[in-house]
């Protein structure tokens, strides 16, 4: 099983009520979502998110997390404030990926710029089935995947 952060996740949700079903979240991922939040919509709507990580707020979170330690993070649908995207680079481990389900080109560009600046670099845009499990399963429309550098920085040679 794949370590996932899904932020703004609140679980696996089919919602058959739609032709076709629509599919997101994962069963077995970690989800990052404000204190009280509950499953918003699908069959389980009202219930406790599930592997429920809290954070305070929305705009500046500060996920309970270790730096460079999540190997995969998805991010659907949801807004990217510029203090999301720094917690999402800061906790992506090396090498690491990030997966932007549906994001408006306004969340994109403001996730970009801080990704930039993190040596976190654009891979392609793609539909979530062309992914390996279990990024394929999910039926939003695309999916821009970022991947991180494969090594740390060098440090900078001082001269005495």
């Amino acid at each position: 099983m794949q370590q996932i952060l899904d932020v703004w996740g609140e679980g696996r949700i089919t919602d058959t009520s739609t032709k076709p079903a629509v599919v997101t979240g994962f069963t077995h991922a970690y989800n990052l979502n404000k204190i009280g939040q509950h499953i918003s919509n699908g069959p389980h709507t009202g219930r406790p998110i599930p592997h429920l990580l809290p954070v305070t707020e929305y705009d500046n979170p500060v996920f309970p997390v270790d730096s460079r330690s999540v190997p995969h993070i998805t991010l659907m649908g949801a807004p990217i404030t510029t203090g999301t995207a720094k917690e999402m680079c800061r906790v992506l481990s090396l090498p690491g990926t990030i997966y932007l389900y549906d994001p408006n080109d306004f969340d994109r560009r403001t996730f970009e710029a801080v990704a930039s600046e993190h040596r976190i670099t654009l891979h392609g845009r793609f539909k979530p089935s062309e992914l390996q499990p279990p990024f394929n399963e999910i039926s939003l429309q695309a999916v821009y995947v970022y991947m991180s550098p494969r090594v740390p920085l060098d440090k900078p040679q001082l001269n005495a």
